[in-house]
């Protein structure tokens, strides 16, 4: 896409929802309008990165436009293996804001925001409940929690983690601590490109059915939860555990250059 293009994009998307482009930047800038645009901007960055590491003869990806519903889980990216026509559903999360830990005995630990953006109302609930086999209770419990079958995959970037607020502007400003930087060292970075920018581009790719509580030692936090250790829902904050020595994860995700033999296990199944 040329600038010009990307000009007159810019300039029909302003007029038709009659925002003064003018104020465009100001408008972007709101705290409350920063994490959507961020989140939304984040699942095309995810595209891009697969659209260059997955061999182009083997893999389409791509972004389906799709009028998302709560009945209807929609795809952030899609991903089909050209050779089977199977289908690879992509969530794409960013870290939590400020999800990064250092431990004392040496491993860290970051949170990924993994959670419904609108939580399900009793009359969804009750709609639902049926068609994913579960009781409307339980569903109610957990209304705003993922099930393993919504996605396949997520991928997250660790950069949101050295993200903090500014409590006089309500900016969200890039401000890693000492540890967070020694962790980004430790995970490649070289001082060749902003630190920031690593952090973004440092993504890592984990299963669904991997992420459910009682596959992965989480104990369920919902206090009206009855199966706390095995009831089936993805954590609102899954954890990316690092192992202390080697620097990659502990529990069942990969960095996002190895995804393509992680795709292929959905292949095979």
């Amino acid at each position: 896409m040329t600038i010009k293009i990307w000009e007159e994009k810019v300039r029909e998307y302003c007029e038709k929802y009659n925002i003064p482009v003018l104020y465009l930047a100001e408008t972007l800038y709101e705290p409350k309008v920063v994490p959507m645009v961020r989140g939304k901007a984040f699942e095309f960055s995810v595209m891009m990165v697969l659209q260059k590491i997955l061999p182009k003869n083997e893999w389409r990806v791509d972004k389906p436009i799709m009028n998302a519903q709560t009945s209807f889980h929609d795809i952030d990216v899609r991903v089909i293996h050209k050779p089977t026509k199977k289908i690879i559903r992509v969530e794409c999360k960013l870290a939590k804001k400020g999800g990064y830990r250092l431990f004392a005995d040496g491993h860290s630990e970051i949170r990924v925001k993994c959670m419904r953006s609108r939580t399900l109302g009793l009359a969804k609930v009750k709609e639902l409940a049926p068609k994913l086999e579960i009781s409307e209770k339980v569903l109610a419990v957990h209304n705003d929690q993922y099930l393993p079958g919504d996605f396949d995959v997520v991928i997250s970037s660790v950069g949101n983690a050295f993200y903090t607020t500014d409590k006089k502007t309500g900016f969200f400003e890039w401000k890693p601590t000492k540890s967070g930087e020694g962790f980004l060292e430790r995970m490649g970075f070289t001082g060749k490109e902003n630190l920031r920018n690593f952090a973004f581009k440092t993504m890592f790719v984990a299963k669904a059915s991997d992420m459910a509580i009682g596959k992965n030692g989480i104990t369920c936090t919902r206090g009206l939860c009855k199966n706390k250790n095995a009831c089936g829902f993805i954590p609102n904050y899954p954890l990316i555990i690092f192992d202390k020595k080697t620097k990659r994860p502990t529990n069942k995700w990969v960095p996002i250059k190895e995804v393509s033999g992680l795709f292929k296990d959905f292949i095979k199944s």
